[in-house]
C-alpha cells in the first residue's frame, strides 16, 4: 500500500498544494515549468467571446513558458506552431473553409502519432493508467494493470434493454445532434469512467431518472490522449526520466486548452467551443485513432477530477447494417436504475469482481461539494462496484 501511495503523488505530485500562488524568481524560472494559470475549462459568458479568449490564453501560454525548464528553443517553437495551427483552424471555420481548418489540426495530430502518452491503445493510455505503464515501479500498483471499466447512463423512468444503451441506430440518424466530440449526422458512443461522471454528464438526473450499464471496452482500440491538465505536466516536470514526455505535453496542451471552454450562453444554434474538438473527431481515421479520452467539462477544476471524471468519445462507423461492429461486438450489462440500486440491502460478495477500476485510485481524492474527499465516500463508487461484478454480454437482440 504504501508503494501505491508513493507511486500516486508521483503521479499527482501538487494534489495537496493545488491552490497555492507559487511565485518564482528569474533563477526558478529555469528549474521550474510550474504552471499557474490554465485550469481548465475555461468559463466565458458568450459564443462570441471564444475566439479572442482563446487567443488571449494561448498567447499567455507562450509567455508562461519561455524560458523555463524543458522549454528548449525547440520546443518552444514547436508550441508556438501549434497555436498558430490551433488560431488558423479557428479562423477557416469562420470563413466558410472546413477543409482548411481540419488540414491544420491534422498537421498538429500527426507530429505526435509515436507519442505515446499521447497516441496509445487504450490499455496502455496515461488517461486512465496514469503514468503506471510509462514510469514502472518495483511493485506495480493495481490501477497500472487493472480491469478498466466504463459505463453508460441514460435518463428515464421506463424499462430499458441492453440494445438500448447503443448509438443511436444508423436509420435514424436524424436524431443525432451536435455535441463537443461528435458531429451531426454521426452517432458516437460516449463512455465515462464512473457512473458519477456519467450522472454529471446527464445534467445531475433525479435517481429514478438515472440508468446506468457497464461496459468493457477493447482495450486494443487505439485512442488520443486530451485528459491533460497543468498539474500533470507540474508534477511531471520534476521526475528527471520523465522530461521527454513533458517536452512533448508542452507543446500539445495547447489543444486541450482549445477543447476545454464552457459557455455561459443558452439556445444557439452553433457552438464555438466544438469547433477544434469536431475537427479532431474527422482526423480520427487518417491517423487510425478510433477514440478521445478527454476530461468532463462539468467539472469545476480538471485538475481535482481525474481520473473519476474521464470521458471517452467513439464515434461510429457505419457499416451497411442498423448499428456498428463496434457496438454489436461490444460486452455490457443490462441497465440498472440507481433509484432501484439504492433499495438493495447490500451485503459483502465473495464472488464479485475486486473494484470497478476507478476504485482502485483508492488514495487520489476528488473535489466534491467544496471537500476533498475519496471517491469510495460517494455511493456510486458502491454502484460502479456493482455493475462491474455483473454479467456482460454482447447484445443478441439487434
Amino acid at each position: 500500500m504504501e508503494e501505491v501511495k508513493k507511486l500516486n503523488m508521483e503521479i499527482n505530485p501538487k494534489l495537496e498544494d493545488i491552490r497555492c500562488e507559487i511565485t518564482l524568481t528569474e533563477c526558478d524560472k529555469q528549474k521550474s515549468i510550474e504552471l499557474n494559470d490554465f485550469y481548465l475549462p475555461i468559463y466565458i459568458s458568450t459564443d462570441f467571446d471564444y475566439k479572442q479568449s482563446l487567443c488571449a490564453k494561448l498567447d499567455n501560454y507562450l509567455k508562461a513558458i519561455e524560458g523555463r525548464k524543458l522549454v528548449s528553443e525547440e520546443v518552444y517553437r514547436r508550441t508556438e506552431v501549434n497555436i498558430e495551427k490551433i488560431k488558423e483552424a479557428i479562423d477557416s471555420y469562420y470563413d466558410a473553409n472546413i477543409s482548411a481548418a481540419k488540414e491544420a489540426i491534422l498537421k498538429v495530430l500527426t507530429d505526435y502519432r509515436s507519442n505515446k502518452f499521447i497516441i496509445s491503445k487504450l490499455d496502455e493510455s496515461p488517461a486512465v493508467r496514469g503514468i503506471t505503464r510509462i514510469k514502472k515501479s518495483p511493485h506495480e500498483p493495481p490501477m497500472a494493470y487493472g480491469e478498466l471499466s466504463f459505463f453508460r447512463a441514460r435518463i428515464g423512468t421506463s424499462g430499458f434493454r441492453k440494445s438500448d444503451f447503443l448509438h443511436i441506430p444508423f436509420n435514424k440518424r436524424g436524431y443525432v445532434t451536435t455535441q463537443r466530440f461528435s458531429i451531426a449526422g454521426v452517432p458516437c458512443m460516449y463512455f465515462g469512467l464512473t457512473s458519477y461522471v456519467c450522472w454529471l454528464e446527464l445534467n445531475k438526473p433525479l435517481d429514478r431518472e438515472f440508468n446506468v450499464a457497464s461496459y468493457e471496452v477493447n482495450p486494443n482500440i487505439n485512442v488520443l490522449n486530451l485528459a491533460i491538465s497543468q498539474m500533470l505536466i507540474n508534477g511531471l516536470s520534476n521526475l528527471e526520466e520523465m522530461e521527454p514526455d513533458v517536452s512533448s505535453l508542452i507543446e500539445f496542451f495547447p489543444l486541450v486548452i482549445a477543447t476545454s471552454y464552457k459557455v455561459a450562453e443558452e439556445n444557439r444554434g452553433f457552438y464555438s467551443e466544438y469547433i477544434i474538438s469536431q475537427l479532431v473527431m474527422q482526423c480520427l481515421t487518417e491517423l487510425d485513432i478510433d477514440g478521445v479520452f478527454y476530461i468532463s467539462k462539468r467539472v469545476e477544476r480538471d485538475s481535482e477530477s481525474f481520473p473519476y471524471a474521464v470521458n471517452l468519445a467513439v464515434p461510429m462507423k457505419n457499416n451497411s447494417e442498423l448499428y456498428s461492429d463496434f457496438a454489436k461486438k461490444i460486452p455490457l450489462t443490462k441497465p440498472i436504475n440507481f433509484a432501484e440500486y439504492n433499495n438493495l440491502i447490500r451485503q459483502p460478495n465473495s464472488s464479485a469482481k475486486y473494484s470497478s477500476y476507478a476504485n482502485l485510485w483508492e488514495d487520489v481524492p476528488m473535489s466534491y461539494i467544496g471537500k476533498r474527499i475519496r471517491y469510495s465516500q460517494l455511493i456510486y463508487s458502491g454502484f460502479d462496484d456493482y455493475l462491474f461484478s455483473e454479467d456482460h454480454t454482447e447484445v443478441d437482440d439487434i
